[in-house]
């Protein structure tokens, strides 16, 4: 039953890590919900740990390590963007600063 978890538990991080790369949320959140469920279910028959099932455990570590730095990353990414969402939607362009010239303050380049 442990071994399945753990297998479980490994396969599940090659699928949030796909998750991460695509920026796909809904993917992550679910991962990390069963990922959530798996710790548990380990952690609760942990006493059962085979000299097996901890080199298993061991392993993960690795994996668990790179998709924890992804998701940091993921975050930076979306968090830039939004960021110059703001930026640009704050800033006037061309066309809405255009009508606050006025006449007077024009200067003409023919001479």
């Amino acid at each position: 039953m442990l071994t399945e978890a753990l297998n479980e538990l490994e396969a599940l991080l090659a699928s949030e890590r796909d998750a991460i790369r695509r920026l796909d949320g809904p993917a992550v959140l679910e991962c990390a919900k069963r990922k959530q469920e798996l710790v548990a279910e380990l952690l609760a028959r942990r006493g059962a740990l085979g000299p097996k099932d901890a080199a298993l455990l061991q392993s993960l570590t690795p994996a668990l390590r790179q998709n924890g730095i992804l998701l940091a990353h993921a975050r930076d990414v979306v968090r830039d963007a939004i960021a110059a969402m703001r930026r640009e939607s704050a800033s006037p362009t061309y066309a809405t600063a255009r009508p606050m010239i006025h006449a007077r303050s024009m200067l003409s380049v023919r001479g």
